[in-house]
């Protein structure tokens, strides 16, 4: 797997993923499958870490690490073109401000 500086992301997003990372509270519902997520990845459905992820995708101009995904969520968003697809539903693009949880489609908690 590509490591984030041969994908093109560099330092900038690793500082706004680690300050999202610093800001997270474990148990918040993963924007892509709603599921929990937790700083520790033996607690994440996929065993992995949390990644930082773009609401307006890279490939759309996005430039900022705004939210945290499943590292598995994160792969499967790849460039947003399946956005509406993702297993969580609706059409929302994420947070419309920095701190918000997005919407949440299920009950919490799980």
């Amino acid at each position: 797997m590509a490591s984030t500086t041969e994908k093109g992301l560099g330092w900038s997003h690793q500082q706004q993923t680690d300050a999202l990372k610093a800001e997270h509270t474990d148990g918040t519902p993963c924007w892509w499958c709603a599921r929990p997520m937790f700083l520790d990845p033996a607690r994440n459905w996929d065993r992995k870490s949390l990644s930082g992820d773009h609401s307006v995708p890279r490939a759309a101009g996005g430039t900022v690490t705004d939210r945290l995904l499943h590292g598995t969520c994160n792969s499967e968003r790849g460039d947003g073109s399946r956005d509406h697809l993702r297993p969580a539903g609706g059409d929302d693009t994420g947070p419309s401000e920095p701190d918000a949880l997005g919407v949440r489609r299920f009950d919490w908690p799980f």
